[in-house]
């Protein structure tokens, strides 16, 4: 019985979204307990993003005992119903089933067609590999060794009969809506729904086969999606469409008994593994398989299928079509349970990219007005202009102050009351939730609520030392915001100012992100790196030049220091010698000191920069700038949501305009034109690389100033084309799971390269450097510099072994 209605949380419509990356990088969003945005729903396994059979089962029994300690599933819940579908019955899901069996809970695995369908799809023969090498299996399925498709399924078959699984094959689900009364509703295709109480999604990524767009393409008696067995075929004229892995081996398989033509619309078998590509190339030399590069099906018929090859068709007589060209994510049925997806643009979306853009145009170039302590301010208060209606003759400045006092006492007083009583509603209605129990009152929005009303009361509490509707009382600033003054018993009153204490929270930021992420991934890699932009932040970047001036003042040290590192067009008047370093009155020698500081500003951007980068890469972007020092630490939990694809990678190159932009800006500036100087600050230095780079952290990833817009990232690329640096993979051992592609925070498609055993260089990539993708390769296959030669670590281990 469906007592509830659904919630407008479930009510989305399909198919209908904007995304920044490809389909295969659309990854639902999940706490550390494998927990929705929809409280109630679940994820583990290869919806989540790591397409391994030990990663998967190990989240399958992970996500239930998590369940257990937060008390999803208490035991009054028992009485009636079902406590929890499983949806999928891959090894995530068999996994979760065994955990849950195993602590009687009421439960059901709903599968599509039947267990460990994406293994009964590999071609006989094919084997199921127990990687990551490094990683224990802790969940019941035997999933610690390498295994063949038979094994395999023989080892599933046994472990759903050792627990008397509840499973119900051949049984889809066609949609979960969420009910008012925080419970689901399953619904079945050619079934009724039924109500539960939490839902694990364990579908996996290979949801629908990708269609192919040709007539005849749906022409179900003779093309197929799902090859299975060579059986079906003999004697038969067999097409094979697609260039991956799949592909490829169904053609291997059916050379024997068939003629085998494969068609493939790229120029050579890139996705493909070492292994299958010098089987095909050998099959290609023998004459058992025929390849059509760079070839498209245009139309398939009863008997023949026309195919178009460098712009000709030509008819081939056929009878069977395999195609191979991949599979669509389940993004649709995600979508349509109101889960939050990476990738995808949703209207609260660009309401938060929105908020994010106008917090980092309010930093870069508002909060400048600002200073902390009263004694830093200047004259006046900031004004405010009148509304055209309060411009009335009867409606005086003192009047509309007179209001607006009334209004300030009442927000003063009387606000506080409902804004904690809110607060500790929501905080009793989060504990509620968190044991899955109704809410004391719902009130929509609550949270919204909360922050609108601290942000009326603090404005309330600033407006009288800051702003001003008389005309008379306004001053050129700047202006004191209240509130902060206790902060500066603790740090120095040079910080008072917004820009400086903006910078303080920066670099400090950097170290406190820096050591959070070192410590939790915890790999040498990523200490090495982190430690390094910290250091260099709080030396040469700004902590040793900002503090000279804290402590003995003005000096020429601190200009000569900010451009030790700082380089060309990075810092737009790194060659200029002007009135805010040598000031009128300081010592003659400074003069000197200031003009050794512009010299080597030279020798920094056209002799050190071009030969660093051309022996280490462009690692300066991501351990030593400023910029990229932020985006590594703060940002780095965002470098997954950089935009990918080939639009993305066209916008790239315009970037080479920015260093024109620049040069044309500091030559004028050398010969007395200041305003394009000013203007290139304003809207590159400040906008861009301030106000949109950090503010669309959250949104476009860390990297989108450093990827379109940063002149000296662009500098480096020029040089970068000779440069020795290149990450290497380890030939024939890529999965091709995407997950470097989808943490490359600089959109390189490093995943093509990994499957052809080709390494990542400068000459086509805009790589910083950062080797986030080594760090997060399942497999361990790549490298920074050389892969690893095998045979000599087969003959160095040897020994040991023997």
């Amino acid at each position: 019985m469906i007592a509830s209605n659904p919630t407008p949380a479930a009510k989305v419509k399909r198919g209908k979204y904007f995304a920044t990356v490809p389909a295969q990088e659309i990854l639902p969003i999940v706490d550390g307990r494998y927990e929705s945005n929809v409280r109630g729903i679940f994820l583990v396994g290869d919806v989540t993003g790591l397409p391994l059979v030990k990663v998967a089962a190990n989240q399958g029994r992970e996500v239930i005992e998590g369940m257990e300690k937060s008390g999803v599933i208490r035991a009054e819940s028992n009485a009636d119903g079902l406590d929890l579908v499983i949806i999928g019955g891959g090894p995530a899901g068999i996994a979760a089933a065994i955990e849950a069996s195993k602590r009687g809970w009421k439960y059901v695995v709903l599968e599509r067609s039947n267990v460990a369908s994406t293994v009964r799809s590999f071609p006989p023969g094919k084997k199921v590999y127990a990687e990551p090498r490094s990683m224990e299996s802790s969940s019941e399925l035997q999933v610690d060794e390498d295994r063949d498709k038979d094994e395999f399924l023989k080892m599933i078959q046994e472990s759903v009969e050792k627990y008397e699984l509840n499973i119900k094959e051949g049984t889809e689900v066609s949609r979960v809506r969420k009910l008012e009364d925080d419970t689901f509703q399953i619904e079945i295709k050619d079934g009724q729904p039924f109500p539960c109480r939490n839902v694990l999604v364990a579908v996996g990524r290979q949801g629908q086969p990708r269609l192919l767009a040709a007539p005849g393409a749906d022409k179900a008696h003779k093309v197929t999606y799902r090859f299975h067995t060579v059986e079906d075929y003999k004697d038969k004229k067999v097409l094979v469409v697609g260039g991956g892995n799949s592909a490829i081996e169904a053609a291997l398989m059916l050379r024997d008994a068939n003629e085998v033509t494969l068609s493939y619309r790229g120029d050579n078998f890139y996705r493909a593994k070492e292994e299958n590509r010098e089987l095909v190339d050998a099959a290609i030399a023998d004459g058992s398989i025929k390849v059509l590069f760079e070839s498209n099906v245009t139309e398939i018929r009863e008997d023949s299928v026309d195919i178009e090859v460098a712009g000709e068709v030509a008819t081939l007589p056929n009878d069977n079509v395999v195609i191979q060209i991949g599979s669509l994510p389940p993004i649709d049925f995600l979508h349509d349970m109101g889960l939050e997806l990476d990738g995808i643009w949703t209207k609260k979306r660009v309401a938060w990219a929105a908020i994010g853009l106008a917090v980092g145009v309010f930093i870069y170039f508002i909060t400048k007005n600002f200073v902390l302590l009263s004694g830093k301010a200047g004259e006046g208060k900031w004004l405010v202009p009148l509304l055209s209606w309060l411009d009335h003759p009867e409606m005086h400045v003192d009047k509309v102050n007179g209001y607006l006092a009334s209004v300030g006492m009442f927000i003063r007083h009387f606000l506080p009351i409902p804004w904690l009583v809110l607060l500790a509603l929501v905080a009793m209605n989060q504990s509620l939730a968190n044991k899955r129990k109704p809410p004391l009152l719902r009130i929509p929005g609550a949270k919204w609520m909360l922050g609108i009303g601290a942000a009326v009361y603090y404005l309330n509490y600033m407006a009288p030392t800051t702003f001003t509707i008389d005309p008379a009382m306004a001053g050129p600033g700047p202006y004191y915001v209240p509130g902060f003054s206790w902060l500066f018993a603790v740090i120095p009153d040079y910080f008072a100012g917004m820009s400086g204490f903006y910078y303080l929270l920066y670099f400090s930021a950097i170290t406190g992100f820096g050591l959070y992420w070192a410590r939790k991934i915890d790999h040498p890699i990523l200490w090495r790196r982190n430690l390094t932009i910290i250091g260099v932040q709080w030396t040469l970047w700004w902590g040793i030049p900002t503090f000279l001036v804290v402590f003995i003042g003005t000096n020429p040290w601190t200009p000569l220091i900010s451009r030790s590192i700082n380089a060309w067009p990075l810092k737009i008047d790194a060659f200029t010698v002007d009135a805010s370093i040598v000031r009128p009155g300081d010592p003659q020698w400074w003069y000197t000191v200031a003009v050794v500081g512009v010299v080597w500003a030279v020798v920094l951007t056209f002799i050190i920069i071009p030969l660093f980068t051309i022996k280490f890469g462009k690692i300066y972007c991501s351990y030593i700038c400023s910029c990229g020092a932020l985006a590594e630490t703060v940002g780095n939990g965002f470098r997954h949501r950089g935009p990918k694809g080939d639009t993305p990678r066209k916008l790239e190159r315009w970037g080479f305009g920015f260093i024109a932009l620049a040069a044309a800006a500091t030559i004028l500036s050398m010969m007395g034109f200041d305003g394009p100087m000013r203007l290139y600050n304003i809207w590159v230095g400040s906008f861009l690389a301030g106000a949109v780079a950090i503010g669309f952290y959250p949104f476009l990833g860390q990297r989108i100033w450093c990827r379109m817009w940063c002149p000296l990232a662009f500098w480096m690329n020029f040089w970068g084309r000779w440069s020795k640096f290149k990450i290497s993979p380890e030939k024939g051992k890529c999965i091709d799971c995407n997950v470097c592609n989808q943490y490359c925070q600089m959109g390189i498609d490093i995943r093509s390269r990994a499957l052809q055993g080709v390494p990542v260089t400068l000459q086509d990539t805009p790589c910083v450097g950062c080797a986030e993708c080594v760090m997060r390769c399942p497999m361990e296959i790549l490298h920074l510099g050389d892969a690893p030669d095998a045979k000599k670590l087969f003959q160095i281990q040897l020994p040991i072994n023997s």
